[in-house]
């Protein structure tokens, strides 16, 4: 799973992209069988993001983790615009942060994020950044997300557009997920 996989740091990656594969590139894409679509954004930790201590806060890195996933909802046609014409939006419910090493202002980073599970009103979305200078994993995160009404923000189920255009990047079961990743 996400333990085995690394990130190739010797493609260049304009400053977001959605490929198909596995965390260390893209891959032919099988039709028998579902594939994730990791998604590549690139940033450049600037000097208001350290904290006293000199590196990047915590609450940068999970930051970088929400505007990757933004970036990601608006590379497949699903803007702010388009959730406010559908009546709901995604919400974070849960984020768990494993942070690995310590970054600094200037450091070029790849944040990837993938959706690998959708739910009848909820996500589960995968985030791996790594430093481009030297291939170093800063963290690793799992957030689930919830899709809520806009008015009231009470739970409700994702619309078959928001599906569909995910699903294009790959609705997995477990099983199936297994499956790809191995």
């Amino acid at each position: 799973m996400i333990d085995q996989m690394e990130h190739p740091m010797s493609v260049e990656l304009p400053l977001a992209t959605c490929r198909h594969g596995t965390w260390t590139g893209p891959t032919a894409l099988d039709p028998t069988i579902p594939a994730l679509c990791y998604f590549d954004w690139v940033h450049t930790a600037g000097a208001d993001e350290e904290d006293e201590n000199g590196h990047v806060s915590n609450i940068s890195y999970v930051r970088w983790i929400q505007d990757a996933t933004r970036a990601h909802s608006d590379f497949l046609g699903l803007d702010r615009a388009m959730y406010e014409r559908l009546g709901g939006t995604f919400i974070v419910k849960r984020h768990e942060v494993d942070y690995r090493q310590g970054s600094r202002s200037g450091d070029e980073v790849i944040v990837t994020t993938s959706v690998e599970e959708i739910r009848l009103a909820s996500a589960i979305r995968r985030t791996r950044v790594i430093r481009l200078s030297d291939n170093t994993e800063i963290l690793r995160a799992r957030t689930e997300w919830v899709y809520v009404a806009i008015v009231g923000h009470r739970p409700t189920r994702i619309p078959p557009l928001v599906h569909e255009r995910f699903e294009l990047v790959g609705k997995l079961s477990r099983a199936n997920r297994e499956r790809v990743q191995a």
